[in-house]
C-alpha cells in the first residue's frame, strides 16, 4: 500500500493555483502570438511597440508561474504577493486599453475585463487569507 495521500489543500487555494496557471499559460500565448507577428505589427506602426508588449507578457508569464509554484510549496510571501501581482496586471491591462486604444473603444469589454481583474484580485485575497492558518506553514 502506499503512504501517499493527497495534500490538505483548502478548495479555495486550489481555484486560486489553477487560476494563477491560467493566468501565466495566457501571458505565454499572448507572448507567442505577439511575437509571431512582430514584422507585421511593425509595418502596420502599431502602438505600443510591440516589443515592449511582449516582454510583459513574458514578465507576467514568469511571475504567475512563479507564484503558482510558491503558492504549491506553501510560502507564506504568496499570500500577499498573488493579490498584488494580480493587482498590477489589472492596472497594466487597463492602462494599456486606455492609452493605446483607438477612437472606438470597445467600453463593455474593458469593463468586463477589468471587472473579471477585479473580481480574481478579491477571490484570491479572501481565499488566501481564508486558508492562511491551516494551509500555510509559519515558522515561529
Amino acid at each position: 500500500m502506499s503512504s501517499h495521500s493527497a495534500p490538505n489543500r483548502p478548495r479555495t487555494v486550489t481555484i486560486t493555483f489553477w487560476s494563477v496557471i491560467f493566468l501565466g499559460t495566457w501571458n505565454l500565448g499572448r507572448a507567442i502570438a505577439i511575437g509571431q507577428q512582430l514584422e507585421i505589427a511593425r509595418v502596420l506602426g502599431i502602438q505600443p511597440d510591440p516589443r515592449l508588449r511582449v516582454a510583459g507578457a513574458a514578465i507576467f508569464t514568469v511571475l504567475f508561474f512563479s507564484l503558482a509554484w510558491q503558492l504549491w510549496r506553501r510560502r507564506p510571501f504568496s499570500l500577499r504577493a498573488i493579490p498584488i501581482s494580480i493587482a498590477y496586471y489589472t492596472v497594466y491591462e487597463t492602462g494599456v486599453w486606455l492609452l493605446f486604444a483607438r477612437p472606438p473603444r470597445n467600453w463593455s469589454l474593458w469593463l468586463i475585463t477589468t471587472l473579471i481583474l477585479i473580481g480574481a484580485f478579491l477571490f484570491t485575497r479572501w481565499a488566501l487569507r481564508r486558508a492562511a492558518r491551516t494551509y500555510f506553514y509559519y515558522e515561529q
